[in-house]
């Protein structure tokens, strides 16, 4: 029994290195200039490579940095690529489905990049600074930072005009945005819980305008707000969470929100 157990313990370690682990990818293909965005699972045996593209099963083959791999869809398509691996990046060129022509085929070039894996232990809080912003919800602009489900991250933002907590310029105004943070193992169809764990002001001031947006005017008011779209200072209170206006007039002087 002793020496059973003893086998057991020899084996168990040699069995668990065999186990290939999966890697994942995020692959743009560029038809004809347009970025298309999937995810790429691959796993590994040896040389032999399995896994899946965007839920579509493919086989492959890994020689020294090539990469070959064929995905089939459901109804038959094949999809095929074949690149060069140069660290966690991938490039080369894809042979697919005509767009207007099933029986035809188009190259197109891609490339791929490598989501590192999860670090060991117990989910991580991120002190995240940034360092440019995004006016605009975009595929095509690269992520901040690789997050995982059960993460936290502590970061901040500035105001519409693109003006930070110490009143200096960080980029063109228009609502520039913190991000995008990619979220690792989330794929299409999952819903994205996200938790505030605390929302707090990061100065003492706002400004705004004295206008009403343009699809909110309505034909009687269109002529009222020729006057309209002078700059409004607004004083925070942090400590209350008020704000109101440093020079009122008229119904404005007792004006007050939270």
């Amino acid at each position: 029994m002793r020496g059973f157990f003893a086998l057991l313990v020899c084996v168990a370690p040699i069995m668990a290195l065999a186990q290939s682990k999966t890697e994942t990818w995020v692959l743009t293909t560029h038809l004809w200039g347009n970025p298309v965005y999937q995810t790429l699972s691959l796993t590994s045996d040896g040389t032999k490579l399995g896994g899946d593209l965007d839920g579509d099963a493919l086989i492959g083959r890994r020689t020294g940095r090539t990469i070959e791999f064929t995905a089939t869809t459901s109804d038959k398509a094949t999809y095929s690529y074949r690149g060069v691996i140069d660290n966690d990046e991938i490039s080369g060129t894809a042979d697919l489905p005509d767009t207007n022509d099933s029986r035809a085929r188009a190259m197109h070039p891609f490339t791929a990049r490598r989501i590192a894996e999860r670090p060991p232990g117990p989910p991580r809080r991120y002190d995240f600074t940034p360092a440019d912003y995004s006016n605009a919800f975009s595929p095509h602009r690269l992520p901040v930072l690789t997050i995982w489900p059960g993460d936290t991250v502590h970061t901040t933002t500035i105001d519409s005009g693109g003006v930070d907590e110490k009143g200096i310029t960080r980029a063109l105004y228009g609502n520039p945005q913190t991000g995008p943070f990619f979220i690792a193992t989330a794929a299409p169809g999952d819903t994205l819980v996200i938790r505030i764990g605390r929302l707090r002001l990061n100065r003492d001031y706002a400004d705004s305008l004295d206008t009403i947006v343009g699809p909110a005017l309505s034909a009687s008011l269109a002529g009222k707000a020729d006057d309209l779209g002078k700059p409004v200072r607004w004083k925070l209170d942090r400590e209350r969470g008020l704000a109101s206006p440093e020079t009122s007039l008229g119904r404005s002087k007792s004006l007050n929100g939270k």
